[in-house]
């Protein structure tokens, strides 16, 4: 589901739902598809009856032709892509006043009479069409400020007062070569008048596009170029070709050539920005195929590049639980407020009801709702299965350390429990050996005593590798480095170990280093048959890099490893980590395991 909303400084609200009535967009398309066959059967009649009477200084059959179907298939194509967007309709209507136009040129009088009507209608339609493209709706006060509005709705009124009120008022005053049925008294001005307004206003249109290009942000310019591109072209064409004048035949041709194809590719200018040849759906495509993406920052880094807009920003709910129904409610990547600029729009981000997040973006891409869309669906998806894959490694860290937990308190019960037993008993046993060997009896009991204390010790020992297995005490007294050293003490094989520029690490990482050095190391004893084992650790500012290397016979499954290894990729993937194993055969094997050790993941340790 998209929300859009017009409340960018104050907050971000959620408005209420656009409704569409069912069968609003087919019946706007019978209409567009009825308007346009009317219009080219118009044309056609038009370009019929005026061919064989046109002036030799208008232009071509063909010409006119072409502009006015390019702007009836274009208008339709328009229409038939957006139903509820007005550019398609307008270009249908500039398409049949253009032909509307061309009676005017008709030498018949009755037709040349009727013709003077619509004299400018193609204009008239054209205004309108520049104002609200390509949105198809005039600016607003709220988003665009009341100096825009009024100034569009200011030179919308002039020109089509001007086309469709003043044009046709100044009939019976107007004289022609062919005579005008209506003509009451020649009056030059009042033409002259009619076209001094249109042109002033044109012109006064062509500004405002200029200041909107000017202003705009990028998705806005790349539905505004191709036409403000083609119509400034044959504009300053034609005004070079009226200024060097029509008698010089080394300018006239290219440039008369040259305005005639900016009228011809003008309405494919406007159907390129309304239909965006950027082809979203590509771009859509291309996105799902990038993710999933390994952080929100990455997301919406891709989301502005399939959107095209860098302003573009997304944002979350403020994790202290606070209302989302204003700005407050919301953070950024970096878990700041969110904040919008002036004039954004705002999509909300929704999955089976619940509020995952916002957009906020260009007002310009509400305008390729499929694309808009899409993207919204694409990133509600991409954010909910973050917060799901969170919420998998939360609840196996919450677990992890429920056993280590579990494991300390086990450790903790054989060294103030069975261990101080073994050695309280073993100080007795000591004691009435000590005591025999001042009062000399019977020498069996001597042996006997001997071998209780030869067992006594061995079961001690055993009890402490025991207890150092379920969890090094050493860790927790001493750190990383002195466990690893302890560690390797008791092999019977070569251990260097070398460690640099370590911090203080948070507990839970120490603690997986340890267990991987140490499932590392029992492999190597039961596969490799190697006689050195070499273990480094590093620390780059946010990550411990731990690195387990020995000289064996190598060939190890890298996806393998039993349980033990297994369990390991889980604990190491708990913590936002990474483990790999590569073991080329007879070049040895080399376990690595890589974690994040910055404050986020302290915090993030921390809540286990």
């Amino acid at each position: 589901m998209l929300e859009a909303t017009a409340r960018p400084v104050t907050g971000i609200r959620s408005p209420a739902t656009t409704v569409r009535t069912a069968g609003t967009a087919p019946r706007r398309t019978r209409t567009a598809v009825l308007l346009a066959a009317s219009g080219a059967a118009f044309g056609a009649w038009v370009l019929a009856v005026t061919a064989p009477d046109r002036y030799a200084d208008s232009t071509s059959t063909l010409f006119s032709g072409a502009v006015g179907g390019l702007y009836l298939a274009a208008g339709l194509l328009a229409r038939l892509r957006r139903p509820g967007n007005a550019v398609g309709l307008l270009m249908l209507l500039v398409g049949i006043g253009w032909f509307a136009e061309d009676l005017q040129i008709s030498t018949d009088p009755l037709l040349h009479t009727i013709g003077l009507f619509p004299r400018s209608a193609s204009t008239g339609f054209l205004i309108p069409l520049l104002l609200v493209f390509p949105y198809g709706r005039l600016r607003s006060r709220a988003e665009d400020g009341a100096v825009a509005a009024v100034a569009d709705r200011a030179l919308l009124g002039v020109g089509c007062a001007s086309a469709f009120v003043l044009q046709p008022a100044g009939v019976p005053f107007h004289a022609s070569v062919t005579p005008n049925l209506l003509l009451l008294r020649p009056v030059p001005w009042l033409h002259q008048l009619t076209d001094a307004v249109q042109l002033t206003v044109s012109a006064a249109v062509v500004a405002v596009l200029l200041w909107r290009w000017a202003a705009a942000s990028r998705p806005y310019r790349r539905e505004l170029a191709p036409p403000l591109t083609v119509g400034l072209t044959g504009g300053l064409a034609s005004a070079l070709d009226a200024a060097l004048g029509a008698d010089r035949a080394w300018s006239h041709t290219p440039l008369i050539t040259a305005a005639h194809l900016s009228v011809l590719c003008l309405p494919l200018a406007f159907l390129a920005g309304v239909w965006r040849i950027r082809l979203g759906r590509t771009a859509v495509a291309e996105l799902l195929r990038r993710l999933p993406v390994t952080s929100r920052a990455a997301l919406r880094d891709e989301l502005a590049r399939t959107l095209d807009d860098p302003s573009l920003q997304l944002g979350f709910p403020a994790p202290d639980g606070s209302s989302a129904a204003d700005c407050d409610g919301y953070v950024d990547t970096d878990g700041r407020p969110l904040t919008a600029a002036p004039g954004q729009w705002t999509s909300v981000l929704e999955r089976g009801g619940r509020r995952v997040g916002v957009l906020v973006h260009d007002p310009a891409l509400r305008e390729d709702r499929y694309v808009l869309e899409a993207v919204v669906s694409a990133a509600a998806l991409e954010l909910d299965n973050q917060a799901l894959v969170a919420e998998l490694r939360a609840s196996r860290r919450r677990v992890i350390e429920a056993g280590d937990e579990q494991r300390r308190e086990v450790e903790r019960g054989l060294h103030d429990g069975a261990q101080q037993k073994f050695i309280n008993l073993g100080l007795q046993l000591r004691l009435a050996r000590r005591r025999l060997d001042r009062a000399p009896g019977d020498p069996g009991v001597a042996a006997l005593l001997d071998d209780a204390l030869a067992t006594l010790d061995q079961a001690h020992a055993e009890l402490r590798v025991a207890a150092r297995g379920i969890h090094p005490v050493v860790l927790s007294e001493a750190g990383l480095v002195p466990a690893l050293r302890s560690l390797a003490a008791d092999l019977p094989l070569r251990v260097e170990l070398r460690a640099t520029g370590l911090p203080a690490l948070p507990g839970p990482v120490e603690l997986t280093a340890y267990y991987v050095a140490k499932e590392a190391i029992s492999n190597v004893l039961r596969h490799a048959a190697a006689h050195t084992i070499h273990v480094t650790l590093t620390h780059d500012g946010t990550h411990l890099r731990l690195t387990v290397t020995d000289d064996g016979v190598g060939g190890a499954d890298p996806h393998g490893g039993g349980t033990g290894l297994l369990g390991l990729r889980h604990r190491v993937s708990a913590y936002d980590g990474e483990l790999t194993v590569r073991s080329a055969p007879g070049r040895g094997t080399t376990v690595e395991a890589v974690l994040p050790t910055g404050p986020g993941a302290a915090a993030r340790v921390g809540q286990g």
